[in-house]
């Protein structure tokens, strides 16, 4: 019975100490350590809203409020019944897709602008460089 032991304890430490055991614990416990990562914020959020909901029958809802008289935006977080926050969420979500598609819009307006006047350098650099090209054959 020692011997059995002795040989299966051996069997584990070549297995879990040896080069391929080395080779193979780095990226597992990166990929380990990247998946707890992502998940523990979600799981604590998700407990902390099943934990509002048990005790409230509501649910948190986070909104944004409407500029004060400082100019500065809010955001509120208010409880609500689950039906009246899944109609809220479609309210925001809508009017969030469309400031985001504002910015979408100046942001492609300024990238088209950007590659224009990169254009013009480089029309402006090769007809510099055929100048001075023309300029050094007349020249010879």
């Amino acid at each position: 019975m020692d011997k059995h032991n002795r040989a299966a304890r051996d069997m584990r430490h070549e297995i879990s100490g040896g080069a391929l055991g080395n080779l193979v614990a780095i990226p597992f416990s990166f990929i380990t350590g990247y998946l707890v990562g992502l998940l523990a914020p979600v799981a604590g959020l998700a407990a902390i809203v099943g934990g509002i909901y048990l005790l409230t029958r509501k649910v948190p809802f986070l909104s944004h409020s409407w500029p004060d008289d400082e100019g500065g935006q809010h955001l509120s977080l208010k409880l609500m019944p689950p039906d009246q926050a899944q109609a809220a969420f479609i309210q925001e979500k809508e009017r969030i897709s469309a400031d985001l598609n504002t910015v979408s819009a100046e942001i492609k307006a300024l990238a088209e602008q950007a590659s224009r006047q990169k254009q013009g350098r480089q029309e402006q650099a090769a007809q510099a460089a055929y100048e001075a090209k023309s300029s050094v054959s007349e020249e010879d």
